[in-house]
């Protein structure tokens, strides 16, 4: 049966103009972007090269054939073009190979212009080039769009046909007519129903689809920008609370003794004074203590915190945290010793590991009674470098220390002298540890003080 050839150029030019008209609402209405803009003048194009060939008869050759194909190809190039970049992103590299491919399949063509099944063959090659690359494109897409599977399978199966289509035609090597409507031109038009109406209408379902994929991340970073917005309120109401209360007793104490001495200096005798000075210096030093962690706390929860890893000489370090922690425990009559280890190189923030130190060491002053023992202890392992604060203060029971790190819990205790905190010390000691990526923990028995263990890596990680 043969073909009724101006009828399916019409139906063709008809549904062109159907799609062109489809897209360019799309356009005006849900999707002003510049790729469906190059989509709509690819279908554009394929329309005009469809007129030319269907006025063939009231035409010259060079623009039925010259020039419709032209169009052909630049359409072939643009829609594939329009359909890969659905996400936006302008591709320079395949933009580059699309336009010298349309240029050498056009001047291939031009060269066998005499020749109508050659002409054919370059046409149906260079349809299935493009198309093929289109395939590929979107079924390797980083983010899986169901739709661009789809067109990816429907591009596939018309790229494929299409080279068997040419090679047919190549064995056929004779005069072709495609008016007779052979078998395998019967099933090209099927094929190309198929296709071209999956990959246009899916192209449209492609778009939706990743719009509700934006609207989703969308909301994902709001619920996350929400849950930061609730978290630094808490940070915030903290702060408020630790200003309010903890930092008005001990501010307080300095205000007065520093009052009392100056009031009545000449009737305190030396001994007295050096008593009431010692507390002003004491409760100065735990004041600062706890303006540091503060900052250090505040800083961590809102993501500001710096982290400056490299190689630390152990000893050195260690050794300013203690004689900085030795008046204390002088003040209170504890024993603060460290224990000489082989110097050690360790992969830590200078500012940290001494912040570390500084609270675990002040903690264990704070509940260990006067005359006890407080010990320092680093000890090099395989790949890491293990501390140890041991006190043979108070202790705490097991409850207690099974809620000592978490957020939920930062009340403070007591200690032995009276001294007061705001519970941050341990919690900020256990996000700079991990910070590292080390590890803290934490044995003790009521009565039988307590020690705290954590761990810094030797070396830099691989990964860092």
């Amino acid at each position: 049966m043969e073909l009724d050839y101006p009828t399916i150029l019409f139906f063709f030019v008809l549904t062109n103009i159907f799609n062109i008209a489809l897209f360019t609402y799309q356009y005006f209405f849900h999707h002003k972007k510049w790729y469906l803009s190059v989509f709509i003048l690819g279908l554009l194009f394929q329309t005009i090269a469809l007129i030319l060939i269907a006025k063939r008869s009231a035409l010259p050759f060079l623009y039925t054939v010259q020039i419709s194909n032209f169009f052909f190809f630049s359409s072939f190039a643009l829609t594939t073009y329009g359909l890969v970049s659905f996400d936006g992103k302008i591709r320079k590299n395949l933009l580059t190979v699309f336009v010298v491919s349309t240029i050498l399949f056009y001047s291939s063509f031009l060269v066998v212009a005499e020749s109508d099944i050659r002409r054919l063959i370059i046409q149906i090659i260079a349809c299935s080039f493009f198309y093929g690359i289109g395939s590929f494109y979107l079924f390797n897409f980083e983010n899986k769009y169901k739709f661009a599977n789809i067109i990816s399978m429907a591009l596939f199966i018309f790229a494929a046909f299409q080279l068997y289509r040419a090679n047919v035609l190549y064995q056929i090597n004779q005069p072709y007519n495609f008016l007779k409507g052979s078998t395998i031109d019967n099933w090209y038009l099927i094929i190309s129903l198929f296709s071209v109406s999956t990959f246009r209408i899916g192209f449209i379902m492609l778009l939706k689809e990743r719009d509700e994929q934006t609207i989703l991340l969308k909301n994902k970073i709001i619920q996350e920008d929400k849950l930061k917005l609730e978290k630094l309120n808490r940070t915030k109401d903290k702060l408020f609370s630790i200003v309010a209360h903890d930092l008005r007793s001990p501010v307080s104490t300095i205000s007065g003794f520093s009052e009392m001495l100056i009031s009545n200096l000449k009737d305190f005798s030396t001994t007295k004074s050096e008593k009431y000075l010692g507390i002003i210096n004491s409760t100065a030093h735990n004041t600062l203590i706890l303006l540091d962690n503060l900052l250090n706390w505040a800083n961590s929860q809102t993501g500001q915190i710096k982290f400056n890893p490299q190689k630390l000489e152990l000893t050195s370090v260690v050794q300013e945290i203690v004689d900085l922690s030795t008046s204390t425990a002088i003040a209170k009559g504890i024993s603060l010793v460290q224990n000489k280890s082989e110097e050690v190189e360790v992969y830590a923030d200078e500012a940290l590991l001494k912040t570390i130190l500084r609270n675990l060491i002040t903690n264990a002053i704070k509940f260990t009674n006067p005359g006890g023992n407080v010990k320092v202890i680093a000890k090099k392992e395989q790949t890491k470098v293990e501390f140890v604060i041991s006190d043979t203060g108070v202790g705490m029971e097991e409850d207690t220390v099974s809620k000592l790190f978490g957020k939920e819990a930062n009340e403070t205790s007591i200690g032995t002298a009276n001294e007061k905190g705001t519970g941050l010390g341990l919690l900020l000691c256990k996000e700079l540890v991990e910070k590292h990526g080390g590890e803290i923990s934490v044995e003790s028995e009521l009565g039988k003080g307590s020690v705290f263990k954590f761990t810094l890596p030797l070396y830099k990680p691989a990964c860092a």
